[in-house]
């Protein structure tokens, strides 16, 4: 019996529900292709925009047989069952399997406070004073209560390490900030969603991360509260060599979409206007590190 991760459990499904696009070939479509020799790689000619893409599809027929083989090898229909968050330490008690149905990731999820104090079901836990943490890896289903003021979605994950540059900001000092994740399927970020998912109503709900078109999408898709920039009175006076200096290479025209010049302000709230109108003026984005290595002000921008 083979097993079947959760990440390629949700690759196949993704394949399956849409196999005319393809996915784009990597080690996961050649561990899908090995499991029945189902498939084929399509190369797609290289543009002058764009390298070479290699797709992976499957062929007549194929998605029903992918289907039908993954239900005999787990016992799950990827178009109607979820791949379950089973534990590996239970699993491996009755099933001498301990990946069977159960993904290493299960359902944790990384949080973290800038004042080092995780005030989560009426306890309180303290981190290192003296040792610079990204927090701590917690089951968010065992989660009954948050005794912070706010949630903060943290777009990457080497800015969790330095939120202690932070805690002198009313933003952050009170808020819990909880790791985005990989944004694959199957990865942290699921879990990520279903905690936002379990506890949006709670709290607010805000977003920090890179500012450029793809960290204002993303923000748009938690459908936040509020998005944490750099203050933009601040950032507005800085010279074209310092904005220069703090952008981040392929964080502007690369997030378009084909054939855009810049983002369309109309699909966001009128307080995010000013920040994407100077991004756009300058046609450049920046990263949460490079703006924190430079000691930059942020401030929240509510809806």
């Amino acid at each position: 019996m083979m097993t079947i991760s959760r990440t390629l459990y949700n690759r196949c499904k993704k394949l399956i529900e849409s196999n005319e696009q393809g996915l784009k070939y990597d080690e996961i479509n050649a561990e899908i292709r090995a499991l029945s020799g189902l498939g084929h790689k399509q190369v797609i000619p290289a543009s002058k925009r764009t390298k070479q893409k290699i797709y992976f599809k499957l062929r007549a027929g194929e998605a029903e047989e992918l289907q039908a083989f993954i239900k005999a090898e787990i016992g799950l229909d990827v178009l109607t069952d979820l791949y379950c968050n089973g534990d590996r330490i239970a699993n491996a008690a009755r099933h001498n399997d301990e990946k069977v149905g159960a993904n290493a990731s299960q359902d944790i999820i990384l949080v973290n406070n800038a004042a080092g104090q995780l005030k989560l079901n009426q306890e309180v836990s303290s981190l290192f004073r003296s040792i610079h943490a990204a927090g701590q890896d917690l089951r968010h289903s065992m989660i009954d209560s948050i005794e912070h003021d706010a949630i903060i979605i943290c777009e990457n994950f080497t800015p969790m390490y330095y939120l202690h540059q932070l805690k002198n900001n009313p933003v952050f000092k009170h808020a819990l900030v909880v790791y985005r994740g990989d944004s694959q399927n199957g990865k942290r970020a699921d879990e990520v969603k279903r905690f936002i998912d379990k506890h949006q109503s709670e709290l607010p709900l805000y977003y920090f991360g890179d500012y450029d078109p793809e960290g204002f999408s993303i923000a748009n898709s938690f459908q936040v509260d509020g998005i944490i920039l750099p203050d933009i009175s601040q950032f507005s006076v800085l010279t074209n060599v310092e904005l220069q200096k703090y952008a981040g290479k392929d964080k502007f025209f690369p997030q378009l979409n084909q054939g855009q010049s810049y983002l369309n302000v109309s699909a966001y709230p009128q307080s995010w206007h000013a920040h994407i109108n100077f991004m756009n003026k300058f046609q450049l984005g920046w990263q949460q590190e490079h703006l924190l290595g430079a000691d930059i002000d942020w401030s929240l921008y509510n809806k």
